[in-house]
């Protein structure tokens, strides 16, 4: 093994780039995936790691992964399909050369941890520069930083923030207390910008994620309460000092809950009712259930929503009847994958909900001692996978990246089926 700490090592290295390469582009991204994914091959032929493959995980994965590739043959849309579906087992074996590293490589959680705090200082650093002379309310009332006409910096934040706290917390014991108080300060500096994004799904998801907090980590009542102040504190602040953000937060989603659209785009005040999401979702939504009705058993193909939408049949939903995708990770993989590959999902997520709530039954039944780690794994695999929430593609490869990587944080954490 000694021998080939070499190859360990700039494996780690491509790992710890993905950060980075999330910010720079998903060209530069699937660049570091791919060479990732080459040096674990060479390990695997020299038979290290091959014993991270023989778990009823990766058989799924690889199983889904295979019905993909035929659910894209199957398709009317072959060559669109087969773009995301002919190599996307590459995010298996992402998840687990991680976990390899996490179990075998001593040197790796320190890198991340590095890496980590590297990006994220990138990324915040600029953030504040462009919120003090760049921003302008008048032109935007969302602040993208770094990710400029693409806007998922609040995206971006919010799912790699518990991968950062994670390696924080391999590496806390290491740290002066000078350090840990500006880490602290850049977790305080991630929910800011998060809410000055102005994603509203990320702000959403943001608070789900601290009331599930609470849960996981079995805090009392008193903590709850103050730290729901202090929240609260923040986001009057923020919409004080900040109208824009206000404006796009508070007063249109509330007229998108509660007030219809018209075609040109102001809202009919004469018809009030109660809607859970913008008409423009709801108008996604509705395509997708018709998607899936029509083609319930395989669907239409991964990335074939936006060419199966464009149909006389979808008309009838209304203007907002197609798009790129449906906006929400259930909806898509009912549409694109059908009943079949909706299982394959079903089936992860029983495997995510089963696992917390033994952990939930050994702290709160048992009187178990809380594994914050595992704590903070199935807090936001939960909220990435929250059904009540708009989201990306599934199949984006950038959103997948994020995606999938903490699942391979958990699998160390767990010590799933702990490999020798």
């Amino acid at each position: 093994m000694i021998k080939y700490k070499n190859s360990q090592f700039i494996l780690s290295l491509f790992v710890c780039a993905l950060p980075l390469a999330l910010v720079v582009g998903a060209a530069v991204m699937e660049f570091f995936i791919i060479l990732s994914c080459f040096t674990f091959f060479f390990l695997n032929y020299k038979k290290i790691g091959l014993n991270y493959y023989k778990n009823n995980f990766c058989y799924i994965f690889l199983a889904f992964s295979f019905y993909l590739i035929i659910s894209s043959i199957l398709s009317e849309n072959i060559y669109n399909s087969l773009k995301s579906t002919l190599f996307y087992f590459r995010f298996g074996v992402l998840i687990v050369l991680i976990w390899y590293l996490l179990d075998n490589f001593e040197g790796f959680k320190s890198l991340f941890f590095y890496s980590m705090i590297i990006t994220l200082s990138i990324v915040i650093g600029y953030s504040i520069i462009d919120f003090i002379f760049l921003y302008d309310e008048r032109l935007t009332t969302r602040l993208s930083g770094l990710f400029g006409e693409e806007q998922v910096q609040g995206s971006y934040l919010l799912r790699i923030s518990p991968i950062f706290f994670l390696s924080y917390l391999y590496n806390k014991k290491f740290l002066s207390s000078r350090i840990n108080f500006s880490l602290y300060i850049m977790f305080f500096l991630i929910i800011i910008f998060i809410i000055l994004s102005g994603e509203r799904a990320a702000i959403f998801l943001m608070i789900i994620a601290m009331f599930l907090i609470f849960i996981f980590f079995k805090m009392k009542l008193k903590k709850i309460f103050t730290y729901l102040m202090l929240l609260s504190l923040l986001l009057v602040v923020t919409f004080a000092t900040n109208p824009g953000i206000k404006k796009r937060i508070l007063e249109k989603t509330y007229k998108e809950f509660f007030y219809t659209q018209s075609p040109g785009g102001k809202y009919d005040f004469s018809s009030k009712k109660i809607q859970f999401f913008s008409q423009g979702h709801q108008g996604h939504f509705k395509s997708a259930l018709i998607m899936f009705k029509q083609n319930y058993i395989k669907g239409v193909g991964v990335r074939n929503f936006r060419k199966e939408c464009k149909k006389d049949i979808y008309k009838k939903v209304g203007r907002y009847s197609c798009t790129n995708h449906p906006h929400n990770t259930y909806l898509q993989l009912l549409s694109e994958t059908g009943l079949i590959g909706f299982l394959f999902f079903l089936i992860f997520i029983g495997f995510i909900f089963t696992k917390a709530s033994q952990y939930l039954i050994n702290i709160y039944i048992r009187n178990k001692k809380i594994n914050v780690n595992q704590s903070i794994c199935f807090v936001f695999i939960l909220i990435n996978f929250f059904p009540l929430a708009t989201t990306g593609s599934f199949f984006n490869n950038w959103l997948s990246t994020l995606y999938f990587m903490p699942i391979a944080f958990l699998l160390h954490e767990l010590n799933y089926k702990k490999i020798k």
